[in-house]
């Protein structure tokens, strides 16, 4: 064969090859750019159902908050199959300081597409369920100024709704009130649980903060804080026994003495050379709210801030006016725990206890009202030890739950200037159950059933205790400051730090119906039953 003759097949091959890629490409491109046209078709009919949904969503709204007695809807969704009505796909909770004020389950109206979903629930169009929901037309959750209104539509019925005109009626509203209420200083809680749960979310930290907002993905919901929480009381006693009927006071076993005023829901005595210098009230009802919510929501904000250091305050100066959080029981055992309050308000976020073991909480630097709050979860005890600031009992202010419990002990080397508040509705402790803390110090009582238990030698106390049931035993001695009658609980964070503030709570549920264009018989009807707008 010739070199001419190779170089003439070569070429032919190099012919047919070209020719090959050419095709390959050309059907490449003609594949690619059917996907990427089908994509887009998808993406259309995606934009227009949202767009039937927010309509429907417009609709229902005109009509149940008063814009028409009646209106007609195109609900073009182009299908055979409709929209098919889920119950029970939702349900709302609104409280007050724990008092619930409504409880209401509501459905949705849902299509899916492709494995796509568009649903109308609760006054809201949403896209996608669980972790991968999001908003399209946002709920009727409207909260600006301190103001809370919330309209709470909820869907019943089990019927498709076809593709068509749909028309929305109202249908009543039932027991209405319509009055604000009030509710500055409390904590409003709202709970969504629902399949769109994280574009409820979302929506709801656009309308509030992120720190309102907590998410709990396994049970699909969401929990919204409102509230700058406020005590009800101030420092008017030098003892104050909470717990109901066994919110008791006993001064006895040897010769305490409490020199100021008491106060008790359950029954006050002395015995042996126990006395009590000041005035005294039993059995009087106290209407002091525990504040266990207020603490637990300042627990998961500091947990949650990137702006709280986190400390063990026993090997870390506190200082400069900053807010710190403890993650477990703080133990002054082997080194002071230091407050320096020359730049303002120290504050410490327990999650667990506090304990003073033959070492102090020494205050230092004093400035104008400045003072060091303890906001915890757990118990109080201290043995041998002295916290606070003699003569200034302000300066140290500790505030509990209402499991809190106080147990100091420790004879002459013990002394506690300060404040504790830890208010309840029943005591911590059954009657024959010991105080927690004993089991740490193991001398003196075991104090069985005293939330507050104050025993042995000549441990002093110097300012202002409102806990459970309450005693004093051997010759401990519990001195009432009278500067602390002006002072109030402070149960107050910064902002930012804490859920936004609210004033008027204003809830309320109508009813409207959808009747399907398609079939008279078929109906499904959006409840919004009674305004429920509660003061406390």
């Amino acid at each position: 064969m010739t070199h001419r003759d190779e170089r003439g097949q070569s070429a032919i091959l190099a012919v047919v090859l070209l020719v090959g890629i050419v095709a390959i490409g050309s059907v490449s491109i003609v594949v690619l750019g059917g996907v990427a046209l089908q994509e887009s078709k998808d993406d259309a009919e995606d934009q227009r159902i949202e767009q039937v949904f927010v309509q429907l969503d417009e609709g229902v709204d005109s009509v149940a908050l008063g814009g028409g007695a009646t209106r007609q809807v195109d609900f073009d969704i182009r299908t055979k199959e409709g929209a098919v009505f889920r119950k029970n796909t939702g349900r709302i909770v609104v409280s007050a300081n724990g008092t619930e004020i409504a409880n209401e389950s509501f459905g949705s109206i849902e299509y899916r597409r492709d494995g796509s979903v568009y649903a109308y629930q609760a006054g809201g169009v949403w896209r996608g369920t669980g972790g991968d929901a999001s908003m399209v037309a946002s709920p009727q959750f409207h909260y600006r100024d301190g103001t809370l209104n919330l309209p709470i539509p909820t869907v019943s019925g089990e019927q498709q709704l076809s593709s068509g005109v749909v028309e929305i009626s109202k249908n009543q509203t039932m027991a209405p009130v319509n009055n604000v209420g009030y509710v500055e200083g409390e904590l409003v809680t709202v709970e969504i649980q629902s399949k769109y749960y994280n574009g409820w979310a979302q929506y709801l930290r656009d309308r509030t903060n992120n720190v309102a907002v907590s998410v709990d993905d396994a049970n699909e919901t969401v929990l919204v804080k409102l509230g700058r929480p406020m005590a009800d009381t101030n420092f008017t006693q030098g003892v104050y026994a909470t717990g109901g009927a066994d919110g008791d006071v006993t001064v006895d076993n040897g010769s305490p003495q409490i020199n100021g005023p008491v106060r008790a829901e359950g029954n006050i005595s002395t015995g042996g050379s126990g006395n009590i210098t000041g005035t005294t009230q039993q059995n009087v009802e106290s209407d002091l709210s525990e504040i266990d919510m207020v603490i637990e929501t300042k627990v998961d904000t500091a947990k949650n801030s990137s702006s709280i250091t986190t400390v063990d305050p026993a090997t870390t100066e506190l200082k400069d006016g900053k807010t710190y959080f403890a993650d477990s029981d703080v133990v002054a055992d082997s080194q002071s725990i230091d407050v320096d309050l020359g730049n303002g308000d120290v504050t410490l976020i327990l999650n667990g206890s506090l304990y003073l073991e033959k070492e102090d909480l020494n205050i230092n630097n004093e400035t104008g009202n400045a003072s060091f709050k303890v906001y915890m979860t757990g118990d109080y005890g201290m043995k041998k030890s002295v916290a606070g600031e003699e003569d200034e009992p302000e300066r140290l202010q500790i505030y509990g739950t209402s499991e809190t419990t106080v147990y100091i002990t420790g004879g002459s080397n013990t002394e506690f200037y300060g404040t504790i508040y830890a208010p309840r509705d029943e005591p911590a402790l059954d009657s024959n159950e010991a105080n927690p803390v004993y089991d740490r110090y193991k001398n003196a009582d075991t104090c069985d059933g005293w939330d507050v238990c104050i025993i042995q030698g000549g441990s002093e106390i110097h300012g202002a205790i409102v806990g459970g049931p309450t005693k004093l035993g051997q010759s401990t001695e519990m001195t009432y400051d009278s500067s602390l009658s002006t002072l109030d609980p402070d149960l107050q964070l910064e902002d930012g730090l804490f859920p936004p503030p609210i004033t008027f709570l204003h809830v309320s549920v109508h009813e409207v119906e959808l009747e399907d264009g398609e079939d008279d018989n078929e109906r499904i009807v959006v409840a919004d039953h009674a305004g429920a707008a509660v003061a406390h």
